[in-house]
């Protein structure tokens, strides 16, 4: 797909950015808050998982790059399905609530016990994310990680869902 050819509204606070790591022009872009493709075309669930306490849940394969946990869709398998398998096997988390496939997850972290793919887990301080994950598109993973905050917020604020 091109970079002009994105079906559906862009988060125009965003720019698009190259994934170089792709052997074809290809770009990462976000698109608006609330908008998701046709369920037949999601792929993965990645959630930025919140605590109680307001922390985020991220991971590691390798001890070295951190991310948020998330995965394939499995076939038969709905993405809100996909993201609560994919928080319990990478992060020993229990999903509570959700908004979005991929931006923002209430968990309840329980003992680290790896099973999967994943070697390990912080509890980040929101302010810490973005240096943390590995991601290279920051611009994107700042906005991403701002729109979970304000989900977050609003989870915490009765009455303002």
């Amino acid at each position: 797909m091109t970079r002009d050819a994105v079906p559906g509204p862009v988060d125009e606070t965003v720019a698009p950015q190259p994934i170089p790591e792709v052997p074809r022009p290809a770009w990462f872009t976000l698109m608006a808050p609330g908008w998701l493709p046709p369920a037949d075309q999601i792929t993965q669930a990645v959630g930025i998982c919140c605590t109680a306490d307001g922390e985020v849940v991220m991971v590691t394969w390798d001890d070295r790059q951190w991310t948020f946990p998330g995965g394939t869709v499995e076939p038969g398998e709905t993405v809100e399905q996909a993201l609560v398998r994919e928080v319990a096997e990478e992060a020993c988390a229990t999903v509570l609530d959700y908004y979005q496939s991929r931006w923002w997850a209430r968990v309840a972290v329980h003992p680290w016990r790896p099973a999967h793919e994943m070697t390990g887990r912080r509890l980040v301080a929101p302010a810490d994310v973005a240096a943390t994950l590995f991601w290279p598109e920051k611009d994107i993973a700042a906005r991403l990680i701002e729109q979970a905050l304000a989900a977050e917020e609003r989870h915490r604020t009765p009455g303002s869902r």
